[in-house]
């Protein structure tokens, strides 16, 4: 009896303590409120995807990228705000790509990275990964990838570092997120 109890409290210890604890973060939980980013509200209301039909319905061809590396769910948001006096648009698109490698393989798909991006490296940067495309003629656009989540920003019409300072307190927002939901998803 007493090596049959010591077989069951060990294997007891050892399924309690392998058993990895599933954490539920939803895409659009991550997406900034009203002012949250200072001066910054929502345009309109959040348009969210939860399959490939209602993906291609917001975002048309441009939801192949994100189907074929695992799309699970999407959150897009516009913002309008004060830069300097002018009043500018933001778009903000999160990705729950289901795990972390399929964000990393989306960040590096040939059909969003150019190869033309400055890598985002400066400490306290967003995401695992992030970089800046400064190709665009009036815009700048960030993204990043963090846990399972893949995320693109680009603010309009504000080519100028203040405008590129929103872009980044954003991504830095929602990446500060992405890690409190990790780690607290009681948040």
């Amino acid at each position: 009896m007493k090596v049959l109890s010591i077989i069951l409290m060990t294997f007891l210890i050892l399924t309690c303590t392998t058993e990895e604890e599933t954490i539920t973060i939803d895409v659009v939980d991550l997406i900034p409120s009203n002012n949250e980013i200072s001066g910054w509200v929502r345009d309109g209301a959040m348009d969210v995807a939860e399959n490939e039909t209602q993906l291609y319905a917001l975002i048309d061809g441009a939801g192949q990228v994100y189907v074929d590396n695992g799309f699970v769910k999407s959150a897009f948001q516009d913002y309008t705000g004060d830069v300097i006096g002018n009043l500018r648009n933001l778009r903000l698109w999160a990705f729950d790509m289901g795990n972390s490698t399929n964000a990393q393989a989306v960040y590096h798909d040939s059909r969003i990275e150019t190869g033309a991006e400055t890598p985002w490296t400066e400490t306290g940067h967003a995401g695992t990964d992030a970089r800046i495309d400064e190709t665009l003629l009036f815009d700048y656009k960030i993204d990043f990838w963090e846990d399972r989540f893949y995320v693109e920003i680009i603010i309009y019409d504000e080519k100028t570092p203040a405008g590129l300072n929103i872009a980044k307190l954003f991504a830095i927002n929602v990446s500060a997120v992405i890690k409190q939901l990790s780690v607290d998803p009681e948040m």
